[in-house]
This record gives C-alpha cells, structure tokens and sequence, in this order.
C-alpha cells in the first residue's frame, strides 16, 4: 500500500459529472426503509408489555371461572368446664356448686364439621358471655347485654374437615359483683361459641352459670351430628378454562422468549458495536488507493440497474475490471455502502451493523 496514495473526499456532482451529460437527470434510487435498532427495542418492548397483560388477563379469567355449588356437612359443638374452688381444688362437670366458695370457671369449647367434599372453608368464630337479668316474681326479662371475650376469629382450611378449640376463663366473683345488683332480679351469665358463616350468625354451644343463687348447678347445651349445607364457590376446569389457561401460557412463554431474544439483541450489539466501524477502517485502510468517500453520502441522478456483491473482493474485481473508484457512502450511524458506478450499472457491497449480530 502505497502511503502518497490515500483515498480522497469527492462531492457526489464530482462523481456522476461525466454520467450526468449523457443520461436523464434528477432520478434517484428508491431507498429502502430501515428499521433501527432503537425501534426494534421499544417495539419489543411494547409487544412484551402486551404479551404479559394479555396472559395476566386470561390467567384471571381461569381464577374467576366459578360456579356456585352446595356442600353438605355435619356440624358437632361440645363444651366442658371446671369449677374451681378457693382451696385451688377444681371439681368436675355435673355438680352442685355453693357459690360462696366458687373462685373461677375454665370452659372448653370444640368445634368441628365434617364435609362431604374437600373445600376451601372461609368463615370465623367468637366467644361471648350474654348477661341476663330476669324478674324474680314474673320471670320477665329486663336487660340483656353481650361483651366478646374472644372477638371475630377467621378460620381458613382447604380439607373435608375442620376443627377448633377454644379454652376461656370465667372470674365468678367479679362477674357476681358486676350483675348480681338487687334482691328482686335473678342474673346469669351465658357463654357462648358463635360461628358466622355466609353473613350468619349461630350458637353453637354455651354454658349458663347463675349469679344470683346461692347453690347451684351450671347447664350447658350442646350441637351433635347436625345436619347443614352451604353454598360456595368453587374453580370449574372446562372448556373455557382448558382454553384461557393454555392461551395464558402461550402468551407467557412467547413474551419469555422475546425478553431473551430483546436482551440477547441488546447484549450483542453492546459487545459487537465496533466490530462494525472496525470492519470499515480495516477495508478504507487496506483499500485506500481505490476508494473515494463520498462526504455528503452517496445518491444516484440517474435510475440504474443495481447489482449487490455478497463480498467486498467482488467489488474489487469489478473496479479492476471497468477502471472506475469504489466509493465510500455512509448511510447511517449503522449502515454503509461501497459503491462501483457503470455506465448503466451500479454494484454494490452493503455492510450493517446488524451483520455482526448472531
């Protein structure tokens, strides 16, 4: 390579002056649209956006695709206590209690419910005690009040059964003290395990405990074998679920795909950015005693044939064979071309930056 003989800048009317008095002026070549890689990023960027909403969408419809259906259950409540006494002795269920001596009472409550399918059971409990104040002549109710002594409790279970136990303490004393308040009113206290289900409220089992007798025995009731049905809903796999939920997945797996192939594009063109301006310095270096660069670009005035080379060498053979420069056009920021203009032919070596990603 001779150093004296580096390429030169031309002005394009410098280049086609000789073709410009023997052919048709004023006809360029119809450019081809590029699509550059920014646009190709926020495109796959939107088309993933898309991709997910739709699979999010779909994916709710397979959650929500419900019927309502009726399950059947068998309901027991039970609940035990113990009397205890000042000498710190407690005395068992079904006895006569001298309220004198009483200190506190610890009540079990149990519950459970047997369904004949496996569900998901949403529902809550509590424990209250109702006071209750009756005319000792009349036995006519006067007042009643009810304060939570285990508030609103949800219970969650997906099975056939479900069970709790719940275990509280009644101070006798300070409840006798608090209601007992007049000779002429019989007063109790009732403790009572509630359930709430679909917005209804029920007892389930409760202990009545006297205050204002002075011996006594405690009754308490109870729920066996009970027969009862609810309505839930319950997730349907058709059809239509079959369809969302394979839709879903496709949509899933395709934006996956595109991320990959986003961040892969991004990565190579990252790693692979001067490959491409290094290929170009490497060819204006090595070929620099054949090649004029077009400063402004290169445009065709006349409408020719185009033949594009696959490999720069061709384009060499082809300078070397009609006697005319290759010259250097820079498109874009990532694309260039070398061009070998013919009377009637224009051959082409095009290099993109996209040719150096896999």
């Amino acid at each position: 390579m001779n150093g004296n003989n580096k390429f030169q800048f031309v002005d394009e009317k410098d280049i086609a002056e000789d073709t410009k008095k023997e052919q048709e002026p004023n006809i360029d070549i119809t450019k081809r649209f590029y699509f550059s890689f920014e646009a190709r990023i926020i495109v796959s960027i939107i088309l993933i956006l898309i991709l997910f909403a739709g699979a999010c969408f779909l994916a709710l419809k397979v959650i929500n695709h419900t019927t309502v259906q009726k399950v059947n259950y068998v309901e027991n409540g039970d609940v035990n206590y113990q009397v205890c006494l000042k000498n710190s002795t407690c005395v068992p269920e079904n006895a006569k209690y001298d309220s004198s001596d009483i200190t506190t009472i610890k009540v079990t409550f149990k519950y459970d419910a047997k369904f004949d399918k496996k569900i998901k059971n949403n529902n809550s409990y509590r424990v209250a005690y109702i006071v209750s104040k009756y005319d000792k002549d009349t036995h006519n109710l006067l007042d009643q009040k009810e304060i939570n002594l285990i508030g609103k409790t949800s219970f969650s279970s997906y099975n056939e059964n479900y069970s709790n136990l719940e275990v509280v303490t009644i101070d006798y004393n300070k409840y006798k003290e608090l209601y007992n308040d007049s000779n002429n009113i019989d007063s109790q206290i009732e403790v009572v395990y509630y359930l709430e289900e679909n917005n209804e409220t029920r007892k389930i089992s409760g202990l009545v405990i006297p205050l204002s007798k002075d011996s006594f025995e405690l009754r308490k009731y109870t729920t066996i074998n009970i027969k009862r049905g609810t309505t839930i809903k319950v997730n349907i796999w058709d059809n239509y679920s079959l369809i969302y939920g394979i839709s879903s997945s496709l949509l899933v797996l395709i934006s996956l795909i595109l991320i990959y192939r986003t961040t892969r594009l991004v990565l190579k063109v990252t790693n692979n950015k001067n490959d491409y301006e290094d290929t170009i310095e490497a060819l204006l270096k090595e070929y620099d005693n054949i090649i004029v660069v077009a400063r402004d670009g290169y445009e065709s005035i006349v409408e020719k044939e185009i033949i594009k080379v696959e490999k720069f060498e061709e384009l060499v053979k082809v300078r070397d064979r009609i006697g005319k420069p290759i010259i250097f056009s820079r498109v874009n920021n990532v694309k260039s071309e070398f061009i070998v203009e013919d009377d009637n032919i224009l051959y082409k070596y095009v290099i993109k930056e996209a040719d150096f990603i896999d």
